[in-house]
């Protein structure tokens, strides 16, 4: 099966610091001493990980009370087992690898790699995803990369990260998925931001996605 990549996967290495916040029907998403980042009113955090509170502005934040090193979005209605919800693929993943302090270059440092550097990471990141999907086969999730897109040093809303993209098959032979995934060092921990959708769906999710890697705020450890 061919996946056509949208251009937020391909594209859209530079992600611009002069965006400016969402509308006001977007959430915001705080995690604590980690980041901030924003979802439109069509995605919901995992229930049970968050509590509603307002900002100076009386602005809804959705504060992350649990689980802060792994949140994650999906479309509205999940939660709630909505079927046409769970009928539809999207996810926002910010994971956090937690360390000691100084293992990982500080926040915002330029990341200045050769050529050969690249391809070493870009094999260590290739290497990861195929063992995630035989992990996943394990547990009857059968699917496998279709195509991949190299490592390349990229800018997630004026922060320096390591990103790269692929395009996996889906599961039980649900339409292929586009994932693009930004790591993003920050002195103690290493941030992992992935977005995806169904490559039948990016009409509905990609310009969100593109609008939501477009808020994110990294808090320097």
């Amino acid at each position: 099966m061919r996946c056509t990549l949208p251009v937020v996967a391909l594209v859209t290495v530079a992600i611009s610091s002069m965006v400016a916040a969402q509308d006001a029907t977007w959430h915001t998403v705080q995690v604590p001493g980690l980041c901030t980042f924003q979802i439109p009113p069509s995605l919901e955090i995992q229930k049970g990980v968050y509590k509603t509170v307002n900002d100076q502005f009386r602005r809804t934040v959705l504060q992350i009370t649990d689980s802060p090193n792994r949140v994650v979005a999906q479309p509205v209605g999940i939660n709630d087992l909505d079927p046409r919800a769970m009928d539809r693929y999207c996810r926002v993943i910010v994971e956090t690898q937690m360390a000691r302090k100084g293992e990982f270059d500080p926040l915002g440092k330029p990341i200045l790699l050769t050529k050969t550097e690249l391809q070493e990471l870009d094999k260590i990141f290739r290497t990861q995803q195929d063992a995630a999907q035989k992990e996943l086969a394990k547990k009857g999730a059968t699917m496998q990369i279709l195509s991949w897109v190299p490592v390349a040093v990229a800018d997630l809303n004026g922060t320096p990260a390591i990103s790269y993209g692929y395009c996996r098959s889906g599961h039980a032979g649900a339409p292929a998925v586009w994932g693009r995934t930004y790591a993003v060092q920050n002195n103690d921990c290493m941030h992992t931001i992935t977005v995806s959708c169904r490559d039948t769906e990016k009409n509905l999710w990609a310009d969100d996605l593109r609008k939501v890697l477009q808020t994110f705020r990294f808090v320097k450890r």
